[in-house]
């Protein structure tokens, strides 16, 4: 599990930002937290405050580690802080993986360009790797062994040389970490359609997602608990399997996706990515996640991400109605400010008990960081 994600100088951060994401200790929604650490978190904050490139940043691990989907085009512009574009970004993740803590850190030019790589276990140095100085290579032997490391240039991870190219050890921490980040999954909610990062890779309509999950009438009872009757068949026209909603008794028909408003549209990704990854995925970060959606089927949303234990899962949104200890706590609830991200439960010195009503708190005041 992801613990705590720092990152510095990249796009809007000028300084450190912190996600941390050590759980306290309430004792109800314990559902929501696994292992001491947050399992199910919410960030709330003002438009162009930095909710989306929290996210964007959490992922560039993905660029270097995996070969998974990457969304390069949102590091192209700006990816150092224009105040200190002449430094590199630091990143820093520190994940625990049951009884073992993992950190790895590393500084980057751009997406493409490693300076440099750090990676420790239960406070042992395993990498501690320069790509431009030679007297800082270190690798311990616990994972080199008798690999001869010969990297072209820095824009191959020696991290990633090793474990492609040692034998796979499955309770090796760093087979946990590698597999944790093949296993992530970002995408966003918004009008520009399926764009997402990690997990698969290519590109396919939802519509031909959805026909390879084989679950559609489980979609057809998900829209009805959001309200929405379809009947939907698929039909296939050209090598190609078209989804169809029918109508008058099955006398009309029209595409769906021809017919489904941004929020319709917005549930089918959320669907969609449920029925294919759900199962999965270690990490997910959906960005702006109700953008079109009614706040009754947020809610609904948020209940179904709740149960799922096997993964983390980060939400990002401004509706305000979900700030409520029925569907998250004071410690899995975040205020992003200016170079700053705290849960509910650091903002205030009051004790917060679960018949508090967090929104009126919210709305009030009551949380110093806001």
């Amino acid at each position: 599990m992801l613990k705590r994600f720092s990152v510095e100088n990249f796009k809007g951060f000028e300084k450190e930002i912190i996600f941390d994401l050590a759980a306290r200790d309430y004792v109800f929604n314990k559902e929501l937290i696994r292992n001491s650490i947050v399992n199910k978190a919410v960030i709330y904050g003002k438009n162009g405050i930095g909710k989306s490139s929290l996210g964007i940043a959490i992922f560039d691990i993905v660029s270097h580690l995996t070969d998974k989907e990457k969304i390069n085009h949102k590091y192209i512009e700006n990816y150092r802080n224009l105040n200190k574009a002449d430094k590199a970004v630091t990143f820093r993740y520190v994940f625990q993986f049951e009884e073992t803590e993992v950190v790895y850190e590393y500084h980057k030019i751009d997406i493409n360009f490693l300076v440099d790589e750090l990676l420790i276990v239960n406070g042992e140095k395993w990498i501690d790797y320069n790509y431009f100085n030679q007297d800082y290579r270190y690798i311990s032997p616990k994972i080199r062994g008798s690999l001869n490391i010969e990297l072209v240039d820095n824009q191959l991870s020696v991290l990633k040389y090793i474990y492609r190219n040692t034998p796979v050890n499955p309770e090796s921490p760093l087979t946990k970490l590698m597999q944790f980040c093949d296993n992530m999954l970002w995408y966003r909610s918004l009008s520009d359609g399926n764009v997402y990062a990690g997990f698969a890779n290519g590109a396919s309509t939802l519509s031909e997602k959805l026909y390879e999950s084989g679950k559609l009438h489980e979609f057809e009872a998900f829209l009805r608990d959001n309200g929405l009757d379809y009947t939907l068949k698929y039909e296939a026209e050209n090598g190609k399997h078209l989804l169809y909603a029918y109508y008058n008794n099955g006398k009309n028909k029209a595409l769906f996706e021809s017919l489904a408003s941004t929020g319709t549209s917005a549930l089918f990704l959320f669907f969609t990515w449920r029925a294919m990854a759900f199962e999965k995925i270690s990490f997910l970060f959906i960005d702006e996640f109700d953008a079109f959606l009614h706040y009754e089927s947020a809610e609904l949303l948020v209940k179904l991400l709740n149960r799922e234990r096997s993964f983390q899962s980060v939400l990002t949104t401004h509706n305000t109605y979900l700030m409520t200890n029925n569907l998250t706590r004071p410690d899995c609830c975040f205020i992003m400010t200016q170079n700053k991200i705290t849960s509910l439960a650091n903002c205030t010195d009051k004790e917060i008990r679960e018949a508090h009503n967090l929104e009126k708190m919210y709305i009030n005041g009551a949380f110093l960081d806001e």
